[in-house]
């Protein structure tokens, strides 16, 4: 009897998880793609629904919940494009180099270049030897400022975005802003420890040319609600959310690498960043 009871309450247990997941995932679904809500009402009631849904999946948000509705211009971008070994000496001065599996690598001593489809610049640099005393917040980003002003790129079309540290190496992220709005993806990041700059990549804009019509985004409270149904989210602490333009790669996938792609229409995007450093991009589809 005992057994019976036992097995009965484990699949009435099944049955109300399987229940309530499938309550979870309608509700998202009502309040996203219900496209006839143009102007949904953002309250303070709504908001910490939202916080609690999230936290039944172990999404934490130590961020404000941006109430506005963005409404940007339409955004037609070019990447930027080098001359490798244009590059190779600003970056290296006197250098060898070298062809590995069709892919040519500038080198001086511990550093090393790459530049891939003539837009992605990957600097890295082996040398160990300790040379940076202060590893405080201001002194590495001064370090990181530097090395961008150095290498000619201009110093007024970024922002810090992400600032981390693991295991003993600092992760730095500067991101592309057009118009005071992050643009995605367009990006210069570094890796530095105490024996300096580790790596250093940029894939980055050089022009965008804004259009006449602009795009509106969903609410902030609504979009956040398809993180639900996104298990890469689970278990992670949301640090920032803001509106950026956003050009998608991977739907780019036909041509091969994405990134060989000069150029492109972007629209926006909720940006979720986590406090990992990883990031999901909410569109209004």
């Amino acid at each position: 009897m005992d057994g019976e009871i036992y097995m009965d309450w484990s699949k009435a247990k099944n049955i109300l998880i399987i229940a309530f997941i499938i309550t979870n995932l309608f509700l998202a679904y009502v309040l996203i793609d219900s496209k006839n809500i143009d102007n949904p009402i953002i309250d303070d009631e709504f908001i910490t629904d939202v916080r609690n849904l999230l936290l039944e999946k172990d999404i934490k948000i130590d961020s404000t919940i941006p109430t506005e509705i963005p409404s940007l211009p339409l955004l037609t971008i070019e990447y930027e494009t080098y001359k490798p070994v244009d590059l190779a000496s600003k970056f290296l001065g006197q250098y060898t180099t070298e062809n590995i599996e069709g892919k040519e690598y500038y080198r001086n001593g511990t550093e090393t270049l790459i530049i891939n489809n003539e837009n992605e610049i990957i600097y890295t640099n082996d040398d160990n030897v300790k040379k940076i005393e202060s590893l405080e917040k201001k002194d590495l980003i001064k370090i990181a400022e530097d090395f961008i002003k150095d290498k000619g790129f201009a110093s007024n079309d970024y922002k810090l975005s992400d600032f981390r540290e693991s295991n003993g190496t600092y992760y730095i992220e500067y991101n592309k802003v057009i118009q005071d709005t992050f643009f995605e993806k367009s990006y210069m990041k570094f890796n530095i420890d105490a024996s300096g700059i580790k790596k250093f990549e940029r894939y980055w804009v050089s022009s965008a040319e804004l259009g006449d019509n602009n795009m509106t985004l969903m609410s902030a409270p609504r979009a956040l609600l398809k993180l639900i149904t996104m298990k890469d989210a689970y278990g992670k602490t949301i640090t920032d959310i803001s509106a950026c333009y956003y050009l998608d790669l991977q739907k780019h996938m036909s041509i091969g690498d994405p990134k060989k792609m000069k150029s492109g229409n972007a629209t926006l995007a909720w940006r979720i960043q986590f406090s990992d450093g990883t990031k999901i991009f909410l569109e209004d589809n």
